[in-house]
């Protein structure tokens, strides 16, 4: 079997596996939430606002400031979320899959296996 084809074959079991599997139902879920989007929608804004005001020179400073503010509040907002912190959580799990995958080719390709003990099992490619 062609290298490619077994890395076609390799992607689709790993969009089958569950890491993928809830890190897409999780996406999901971040862009359907009412809330984000409208939290978002409102960060582009201020976004596009500050944008405007930083290139003229009679720029109030106060205002630029408020709306700096009012940007970094609508940013740890969504951080905060329930929807946002599983969304994160998912996806750290799918590159960590990923990452074993990765770690796994590399072992059978130079015949070395990781660098010692991390004391994380999900990096590991077996005991001493």
């Amino acid at each position: 079997m062609e290298i490619m084809e077994m890395a076609k074959l390799l992607g689709l079991a790993i969009k089958e596996s569950d890491a993928a599997k809830r890190m897409e139902a999780c996406k999901s879920a971040y862009e359907e939430d009412e809330q984000i989007m409208a939290l978002t929608t409102e960060f582009d804004v201020q976004q596009k606002a500050l944008a405007a005001l930083a290139g003229g020179k009679d720029a109030d400073p106060n205002l630029i400031s408020s709306i700096q503010t009012r940007i970094t509040e609508i940013y740890e907002e969504v951080l905060a979320t329930d929807v946002y912190k599983n969304y994160e959580q998912a996806q750290n799990e799918l590159n960590e899959l990923i990452n074993r995958v990765n770690a796994t080719m590399m072992a059978q390709i130079t015949g070395q296996v990781g660098e010692g003990c991390t004391h994380d099992c999900s990096t590991c490619g077996g005991c001493h």
